[in-house]
């Protein structure tokens, strides 16, 4: 954050060095790089917004993510990630920062952006598409304060460009940025068109998406009706035939059931633009094709379990196998060379004696662009089946249960997908369920709907969670580890060290006031 005033200068420089041929960072060239005369067409336009899209959030990509689904209990992290699984999370945690920085530096961008728009373009650059990137940037700006809000709560609302850092950011009362983030999401809805020419973009869809996530957040159940049942009618989205084509496969992970992704571009030898995800979670370096297998993260216990809450007797939910490799599954498409690969009969050295297949790309043998620690796999953080799911839970509300035919309609979809019988009648356990094990290792979604749902609910979930390792899946032998102290303090992170010294912290927090 404290190189909000700069940062933008350095992703101009990185889009430059980023340039290739087909590229979703491609720039044409020009000679000396000014805000004047950088923005002169359309297409330098367009692509001065492409770090929004993924660039932008690399560091909150990179392992800030995967650990929110450590405080979730859906994961389990060795080394500097373990506080996550234990609620320890101090002060100086550096992934704790990396993933600040990463939203405070989308907040950046989009600033910058909207500062240019609002100084004036030349008139080369059409209404359409200055109206797609304003659009864009306040869709994106409102997309990182949801997250800040939910994950810390007070934070500094910072709304444009400044050179002045003498001052120190006040922090802002949680209701004010809920109400920035509506007014953000509105008139980025009305700014962007219905259907984007590069399905890449966002069009209305994603911000009618989280407004509807966030209406859920705050327990208005109509507006999040609504805003999903928006997104449905566009007609704009649909399941994909195969729950793993969004996480498996780089070039079949931009589709019509994505609403919001992060795109990557993988080079050799650059670094900040690709994903590294893949490099977490697999320790096989054969399988990935390099010496980048770390293995860092795996499934939890808890969530190897999940499974059996939402399968009835004799059902076999066909998420599992894209989701976790356990002993004995079979992948074809994975070390073809080989004729295949088959995750070890007794399970591999994670602490847990499974892996995520889900975002395991492979090598370059079955995908162009896999590198040391980069592949082109998109990061996947609104989808169609989420939207299905909330109008669900929108239209329960606080009802015990419901036989709604459309929520039932909107639920069931997800489910029978995945192989599943259809449900008759749905709780709000049915639904959370049911989200945990179709977003698992997505955006953090399981711990963004704890912290949504019931505090008392929430405990008791967490507090039931086996987080320890396991000595044998069959039988299942394990080191159990229960968290036990779950207060209200442990659902919001500190605010890293590092940013204390420029944010007035010892005030208490105000009410932002909506400058446009």
């Amino acid at each position: 954050m404290k190189n909000i005033n700069k940062i933008f200068t350095h992703v101009l420089v990185l889009i430059f060095l980023t340039s290739c041929s087909d590229d979703f960072l491609e720039v044409p060239v020009v000679d000396t790089i000014t805000e004047d005369n950088f923005y002169a067409t359309d297409d330098q336009l367009l692509a001065g917004a492409n770090t929004l899209y993924g660039q932008a959030f690399f560091t909150t990509n990179d392992k800030f993510m995967y650990s929110l689904d450590m405080l979730s209990g859906n994961s389990i992290g060795f080394e500097a990630d373990a506080p996550f699984k234990l609620f320890a999370v101090g002060v100086n945690n550096r992934t704790l920062l990396e993933g600040w920085e990463g939203f405070y530096k989308g907040i950046a961008d989009a600033n910058q952006l909207l500062k240019i728009i609002d100084q004036g373009l030349g008139s080369e650059i059409s209404e359409d598409v200055k109206n797609q990137v304003e659009g864009e940037a306040r869709f994106v700006r409102a997309f990182a304060y949801f997250y800040l809000v939910r994950l810390w709560g007070e934070v500094p609302v910072i709304d444009q460009i400044t050179a002045d850092t003498s001052t120190k950011y006040s922090l802002n009362t949680v209701s004010s940025i809920y109400a920035f983030i509506e007014s953000d999401l509105k008139k980025a809805a009305e700014l962007l068109p219905l259907s984007p020419s590069d399905e890449r973009r966002v069009g209305k869809t994603a911000p009618w998406a989280f407004l509807a996530e966030m209406y859920l957040t705050l327990k208005d159940y109509e507006n999040a009706r609504d805003y999903s049942k928006m997104v449905i009618d566009s007609g704009l989205h649909s399941l994909q035939s195969n729950y793993q084509d969004q996480f498996i496969n780089p070039s079949l992970s931009i589709n019509r059931e994505g609403i919001y992704r992060w795109i990557w571009t993988a080079i050799n030898g650059l670094w900040g633009i690709q994903n590294t995800n893949q490099a977490y979670l697999i320790d096989d370096d054969d399988l990935v094709g390099n010496n980048g297998a770390f293995g860092s993260v795996a499934p939890s216990v808890d969530l190897f379990l999940a499974f059996d809450k939402i399968a009835d007797s004799g059902e076999e939910d066909l998420r599992r196998k894209w989701i976790i490799m356990e002993p004995g599954r079979q992948y074809d498409e994975l070390k073809t060379v080989e004729g295949g690969y088959t995750f070890p009969e007794n399970g591999d050295n994670s602490a847990t004696k499974i892996r995520y297949r889900k975002y395991v790309v492979g090598s370059l043998n079955e995908h162009p662009n896999v590198f040391f620690m980069r592949t082109e796999m998109s990061t996947q953080l609104m989808r169609y089946s989420d939207v299905l799911l909330m109008y669900a839970e929108a239209i329960l509300g606080n009802a015990g249960s419901t036989t709604d035919m459309q929520a039932l309609q909107a639920f069931n979809q997800v489910r029978t997908r995945a192989g599943l019988s259809e449900k008759m009648t749905l709780s709000q356990e049915d639904i959370f369920n049911e989200r945990r094990i179709e977003l698992a290792f997505e955006a953090g979604k399981f711990w963004m709907d704890l912290l949504r749902m019931d505090r008392s609910m929430a405990r008791e979930i967490i507090r039931n969670q086996n987080r320890g390792t396991v000595n044998t899946l069959v039988p299942l032998d394990t080191e159990p580890v229960f968290v036990n102290d779950v207060d209200d303090a442990n659902f919001l992170l500190p605010i890293p060290a590092a940013e204390l010294s420029f944010i007035d912290t010892t005030n208490p927090a105000v009410d932002y006031i909506i400058n446009d």
